[in-house]
């Protein structure tokens, strides 16, 4: 039987262990962590489910994706909608308005003439490099001001004219339509325990040992006794170079707060906070998704900055994408075997969970095809 070592058991390692191990292949997971699940795992707190590393909605409108998950309990239909507080000059209370905006809602803000004026002479579709220019051929500069721009040196600590427009299209949309789910896929789930058992059961007859760092000098190691790996891990951290590409983390600080009858606090699962008058970029109510049925709720403040690999960081030059691809072909090199690289970490790619799965199922098929 060949057999397969995989580092890493988020979404897209969990995933591709799974399918090898359906297909016949001897599979072991090696996890840094003490739990498997990445970041999208969720805690509690007082029996409340929680977030530690920011809201995680599973959405996606690929038919092979959604039948792999809901073959692993994630089936819990869930309409997601946010909110952004804004902070007018003249209000001294915030002004809850739909993410993304709705031009029907904009109108009742004091400066809809000027914005009404600056959408009438946008170009006929967005364009532009970097994600300022982007943005505002697509909203104008009232609505990019107002929206997007303190948001975005919050988030990832530098002027919005010096990162790359690519994650643009997925992240940023102003609607005419009235549409206020925030996503567009066929399916959406959120189970009411979180995504733990989920990912535990796609790994359920597979081997993991937890608590497992494998770095690069380890690949030797492993390939006498595994054909091939599969890499989920940061290559920058893997080869032992921790920093030679950058990454923008966030640390979220959680409370609990008790609520009339086991209600929530605030009025959405996410409140985007733009305003640089709070030094936090959210704030996420998870007890919005999971419906639990509880006495108090958890309200997490979602603040950028942390030293943790929860975002890559898009320049305009790709210069981080560029490096990692060669920490890749470095990896491949010296490997003593074949390796694949899958999932946001090893590919330095800002996606959605239903990406990283579809990484994990094509990176399986891969993989088999080549130790057929």
């Amino acid at each position: 039987m060949r057999r397969v070592a995989v580092v890493g058991a988020g979404w897209a390692g969990a995933t591709a262990a799974r399918t090898l191990h359906d297909s016949g292949f001897d599979v072991e997971v090696l996890e840094a962590a003490p739990v498997v699940g990445g970041h999208a795992r969720v805690e509690t707190l007082n029996g409340v489910v929680y977030e530690p590393n920011g809201a995680h909605i599973f959405h996606t409108s690929n038919e092979g994706v959604a039948r792999f998950v809901q073959g692993f309990g994630l089936v819990r239909p869930y309409e997601h909608g946010v909110l952004t507080a804004l902070y007018l000059d003249d209000e001294a209370e915030p002004r809850l308005v739909s993410w993304p905006p709705q031009v029907a809602e904009l109108e009742r803000l004091p400066m809809w003439p000027e914005i009404e004026q600056e959408l009438a002479a946008l170009p006929p579709a967005p364009a532009g490099d970097d994600f300022e220019t982007y943005v505002i051929s697509m909203m104008g500069p009232t609505l990019y001001t107002l929206f997007i721009r303190d948001y975005t040196v919050k988030q990832w600590g530098c002027e919005p004219s010096t990162l790359s427009s690519s994650f643009a299209p997925k992240r940023v949309e102003l609607r005419r339509d009235g549409h206020r789910r925030l996503f567009r896929d066929r399916w959406e789930f959120f189970p009411p325990r979180g995504v733990n058992e989920v990912i535990e059961a796609v790994l359920r007859p597979v081997a993991v040992t937890c608590g497992a760092r494998v770095a690069m000098q380890d690949l030797d190691e492993l390939s006498r006794h595994a054909d091939a790996a599969i890499i989920t891990a940061p290559l920058d951290d893997f080869v032992g170079r921790s920093g030679e590409v950058a990454w923008r983390g966030i640390s979220m600080r959680s409370r609990f707060l008790s609520t009339t009858s086991g209600g929530t606090a605030t009025p959405a699962y996410v409140i985007n906070h733009p305003s640089p008058r709070v030094p936090y970029t959210r704030t996420v109510e998870t007890k919005h998704a999971t419906g639990q049925e509880v006495e108090g709720t958890v309200v997490s403040e979602e603040h950028p900055g942390a030293p943790a690999r929860h975002y890559p960081v898009p320049t305009v030059d790709h210069r981080h994408e560029a490096r990692n691809a060669q920490l890749q072909r470095e990896i491949v090199d010296n490997a003593a075997m074949p390796v694949w690289f899958c999932g946001r970490l090893a590919n330095y790619q800002y996606i959605n969970q239903d990406e990283a799965i579809s990484q994990g199922l094509e990176c399986a098929r891969s993989v088999a095809a080549k130790l057929a």
